[in-house]
């Protein structure tokens, strides 16, 4: 019995003698002290003392072994140093991909790994050290500003549909298209005739054109180098003079009715040397031009619509050329030429897709036209240009008295 005791005694000792090496060789300035073992002074005090509980021990940042780590690592031995630390680094995001997301106004923030030598203390004359630090850069994007929006939804679809229409000309149609703007306000004068804003109007989408339009319009055409250099355009209302003359009206009557239209004095120039005569009409809602060709011997109704009846023309357009033939003679033009009995022919030329496009089209009609074909193509997808453009000839004409002043209410 006392040797089963001794020999418990001797063991307690044992454990506690390892413990107290243990502990000294694992402290953090590496030093090791003289251990101080307390031997029992008599038996009964070494039964009686209870067990010390093993101190647990923290380790250190070294000796963490990472979480993520896939290969386990066995503990080294005392004495051996501490496996190095593991190194992260994040996966970047692509920058093409990390723009495509962002917004107008935004931040680019781009990582960057530390150079060596520039960790937490570090300066120049140090050994460089390596660190996981990582520097953040901010990059500025510009900030792109929304266009305004129109006040015309016309226009508004136009620069949807035609976004390289330059801004002095959108802020100029969208003047004079805007729907709450005053309708008596005078935005074209010259050839002393005037467009109001309602009259203009009449360009936004699903609409017809006004005659008075289509009047200045004529005017600007004979001013301007026209692809058949010898032509004359007339205003619509010269039509509806030639409709509404008899068959048996004297030459005095046309001479008085027609003066505005053919006399050379008025006009300032001689119409004889004219190969093509341009009158625009205006039949059951429906714009058309009635061109004399006198150098091919026909007249050539100009439509986007079909005018023809079976294999004739329509007894209006008869009419018409019946009363230009008289008011021609009148004045003693064209005498050689009997427009009355020329053959009238319709080319085949683009048709509109909706009942409001005729007055645009019978414009570039005009404009194109050389006597056998058009010299430049007209699109159905492009009406809606084609009317901004009319705005802008008309509004931004030399010959408009009120340039200036809507160029002002502008501020252009």
């Amino acid at each position: 019995m006392l040797q089963s005791e001794t020999s418990e005694t001797m063991l307690r000792l044992a454990l506690s003698l390892v413990r107290d090496v243990g502990a000294l060789r694992c402290r953090p300035d590496g030093s090791e002290g003289n251990s101080f073992v307390p031997c029992p002074s008599t038996e009964h005090h070494i039964k009686d003392q209870p067990m010390r509980p093993t101190p647990v021990r923290q380790p250190s940042a070294e000796e963490i072994e990472p979480e993520d780590s896939l290969v386990p690592t066995p503990h080294s031995p005392i004495g051996m140093g501490p496996s190095p630390a593991p190194t992260y680094s994040e996966p970047l995001v692509p920058q093409s991909q990390a723009e495509v997301s962002l917004p107008t106004e935004v931040t680019v923030v781009t990582v960057e790994d530390a150079e060596e030598g520039e960790g937490a203390g570090g300066s120049g004359s140090q050994a460089p050290k390596p660190s996981s630090m990582k520097r953040y850069k901010r990059t500025a994007k510009r900030i792109v500003k929304r266009i305004p929006a129109c006040k015309s939804p016309f226009v508004t679809q136009c620069v949807k549909q035609f976004p390289k229409i330059p801004h002095a000309d959108r802020v100029v149609a969208d003047y004079a298209l805007a729907e709450m703007g005053d309708p008596s306000e005078i935005l074209c004068d010259m050839y002393g005739m005037y467009i109001r804003r309602e009259e203009l109007s009449c360009l936004n989408a699903g609409r017809w054109v006004n005659s008075m339009i289509v009047a200045i319009v004529s005017r600007m055409m004979n001013g301007q180098q026209a692809p058949p250099a010898c032509a004359h355009f007339f205003e619509p209302s010269f039509s509806d003079v030639l409709s509404n003359l008899k068959s048996n009206a004297t030459t005095q009557v046309i001479l008085e009715r027609c003066a505005m239209y053919l006399d050379p004095d008025t006009l300032g120039h001689d119409l004889s040397s004219c190969d093509m005569m341009f009158i625009p009409v205006c039949e059951n809602n429906h714009w058309h031009v009635h061109v004399v060709n006198f150098a091919a011997g026909r007249v050539e109704i100009l439509s986007s619509l079909p005018l023809r009846r079976g294999n004739n023309i329509s007894a209006a357009t008869r009419r018409l050329s019946m009363a230009l033939h008289k008011a021609l003679h009148a004045y003693r033009i064209h005498m050689d030429a009997d427009v009355s009995s020329f053959v009238h022919v319709q080319p085949h030329l683009l048709q509109q897709l909706n009942g409001s496009d005729c007055g645009v089209f019978v414009l570039k009609f005009m404009e194109f036209w050389n006597g056998a074909t058009l010299t430049t193509s007209v699109a159905k997808d492009k009406t809606n240009m084609y009317k901004l453009q009319l705005v802008l000839q008309l509004v931004l004409n030399e010959r408009n008295s009120v340039r200036d002043t809507i160029m002002a209410a502008c501020h252009l």
